[in-house]
């Protein structure tokens, strides 16, 4: 069954404090979520800040779990963990639910203890790495072609 056919049920459930658990199918965050093996409880949308894992939908119609890197102007910059494009355009009506709870391994992994933070923290600066080695790359390949456009 796909998300957008039972998102109604999902939304109800979440809606005045209650919580929806499902497991992600995508790969856009791993390490820390798995495909097919972990879960993650879904809550309403409140106080969405930097770091927080959330639930939104793309202007196309596609679901999206993904974490907010940050926030601007109202618009909401987005990045899969085992991403290193930042995605741009997302506003705070595309969101529609906040993971407050990461289930693995029979164990479960709340969004907002110091050791989670801690875990943040160091994937952040590996994802910062990683952007900053794929701008490099792109400025690589444009000096490159530039200079066998010139020969």
């Amino acid at each position: 069954m796909e998300l957008n056919e039972i998102w109604p049920l999902i939304s109800e459930a979440i809606k005045d404090g209650g919580q929806f658990e499902m497991m992600p199918r995508g790969i856009s965050m791993l390490p820390l979520i798995r495909p097919a093996q972990d879960k993650v409880v879904l809550i309403e949308p409140h106080d969405i800040k930097k770091q927080d894992i959330v639930l939104y939908r793309r202007n196309n119609g596609k679901f999206v779990l993904h974490r907010v890197m940050y926030i601007k102007n109202g618009e909401y910059f987005m990045c899969g963990d085992n991403q290193s494009f930042l995605e741009r355009g997302i506003k705070i009506e595309n969101i529609l639910a906040k993971v407050s709870e990461i289930k693995k391994d029979g164990n479960t992994v709340d969004t907002t203890t110091k050791e989670y933070k801690k875990y943040i923290k160091r994937l952040y600066r590996k994802i910062r790495k990683a952007r900053i080695r794929s701008f490099l790359g792109r400025i690589k390949r444009v000096f490159i072609k530039k200079k066998k456009i010139d020969q």
